[in-house]
């Protein structure tokens, strides 16, 4: 189980438990984390999914963009447990539970 917090944002504070996969969006009908506060977030952002037992980032073609390390994702990239990424102006990490 793994659990997508918001580091800083208008939501600084909230979790999403997920096991498998978990959207991240401004419109909670297509997205299971919603962040509909950050007006920089799409309505369907970006994707969290564990592949193989490896977390995956990736940016679902958003108009800001989703950031990891300061650069921009494209497509998807691997996401390392507890480093940080931005969609939107949100910081968000995940950790396990």
């Amino acid at each position: 189980m793994y659990l997508l917090e918001v580091l800083s944002g208008p939501l600084d504070g909230k979790t999403w438990q997920f096991e498998r996969e978990i959207t991240i969006g401004r419109d909670d009908a297509v997205a299971d984390a919603c962040i509909a506060l950050d007006r920089y977030v799409s309505r369907k952002h970006a994707r969290l999914s564990i592949d193989d037992g490896s977390l995956r980032l990736t940016d679902l073609q958003s108009r800001n963009g989703t950031k990891l390390n300061g650069q921009p994702v494209v497509g998807d990239a691997p996401l390392p447990i507890g480093v940080p990424f931005i969609v939107g102006r949100t910081v968000l990490r995940v950790t396990r539970t």
